[in-house]
């Protein structure tokens, strides 16, 4: 009995939010007004190193030089892989796969507010997407589920939707919320029989899927067009054949859930849209990419990143049209986010330092 107690004692150590003997050394200021934007880590498994950076527009830099978030919870760790982050309004929600739970937060302060826990053994959540006020999905990519929860109350409304096997990528368009059904690539790959390498199709209004949807070998990214009734899915390859598997990104319309156009591509898992829509923004191994949406051309390589480095997020920014960029280098040391010009022929204007794998950006403007 006491050896099973020690066991217990020690797993709670170990997943998301566990405390922490050592505080970092943090500026004096940790809550500017202004402009800024969080940068989510997601760190290396097993080491509880997920971390959060908040970035100043008004101080031109990160205001730590490690964890804000334990900075400014000082008894709180993030967790171990730490996937995703999403907002509503001044409250930020991040997927902690290891842990099986999503961390709330208040982006004006960065003071933690409250954790969703999902019930059963094996929760992994990946992405998250807020619908309204009342409600908010998250892919859970070791059930194959989705969970429906409210985004102001952090109450579980409906628990394991059936998808396709291990969603991913989650977003919303009409009354539907789409998953890109990965199918972990190479499993999916010796297992036709499983139901993969889709989007599932589900409807709000019944939390049940309605449609599967026809899109690449380990499909999982989405996103939405700004102004138009489309979406878009990202496919990457198979680890095994990753010299000489090509991946992809399809265009869809939201209205009839059909193919418009395929793109044959290198590409990394993370994307980007334009403001306009006009443009898809994506990665591989020589670096940042732009196509036009809009014509036939080839795509433009705008950015190169350096030997050995591992690009592995682009977002644009809503304030300037800036793009940045998470660099993961090696992807077992910190990484750091280069902001890229467009208007400069995307020359870099300025890169700072992150924690291990960035993974996510969102911005915010000024305190509530």
């Amino acid at each position: 009995m006491l050896r099973n107690l020690l066991q217990i004692l020690l797993l709670l150590l170990l997943t998301s939010c566990i405390s922490t003997p050592n505080q970092p050394t943090v500026n004096s200021d940790l809550i500017p007004s202004g402009k800024g934007a969080y940068i989510l880590c997601e760190g290396l498994q097993g080491q509880n190193n997920s971390s959060l950076y908040r970035y100043s527009f008004e101080k031109k830099t990160s205001l730590t030089s490690t964890d804000y978030f334990t900075a400014v919870n000082p008894t709180l760790h993030l967790g171990d892989i730490a996937n995703y982050i999403a907002k509503k309004g001044d409250t930020a929600f991040v997927a902690v796969t290891t842990g099986g739970n999503i961390e709330i937060f208040r982006i004006s302060t960065g003071k933690w507010i409250y954790r969703i826990t999902l019930q059963g053994n094996n929760r992994a959540p990946r992405e998250i997407v807020i619908v309204n006020d009342s409600i908010g999905y998250l892919t859970d990519f070791h059930t194959n589920s989705l969970t429906r929860f409210n985004p102001t109350t952090f109450v579980i409304t409906k628990d394991n939707i059936s998808v396709g096997y291990a969603p991913e990528g989650v977003v919303t368009i009409n009354n539907y919320v789409l998953t890109a059904n990965s199918g972990f690539g190479d499993y999916a790959y010796e297992h036709p029989e499983i139901k993969a390498h889709n989007i599932s199709v589900v409807d709000v209004s019944t939390n049940t899927e309605i449609a599967v949807i026809p899109a690449g070998i380990n499909v999982q990214s989405l996103r939405v067009h700004p102004t138009l009734p489309k979406f878009y899915a990202l496919y990457t390859h198979l680890p095994r054949f990753d010299s000489d598997s090509l991946g992809g990104i399809i265009e869809y319309d939201a209205n009839t859930l059909s193919e418009i156009k395929r793109w044959n591509l290198k590409v990394s898992k993370n994307f980007g849209l334009s403001f306009s829509g006009d443009s898809l923004l994506f990665l591989n191994n020589d670096g940042l990419y732009v196509l036009n949406t809009q014509d036939n051309q080839l795509p433009k390589l705008v950015a190169k990143s350096e030997v050995n480095e591992h690009w592995y997020n682009v977002t644009v920014c809503p304030f300037d049209g800036n793009v940045w960029v998470c660099n993961a280098k090696g992807y077992t040391t910190k990484g750091e986010v280069l902001i890229l010009n467009p208007k400069n022929n995307w020359q870099p204007e300025q890169k700072f330092n992150v924690g291990v794998n960035p993974n996510g950006i969102i911005f915010f403007d000024g305190l509530p």
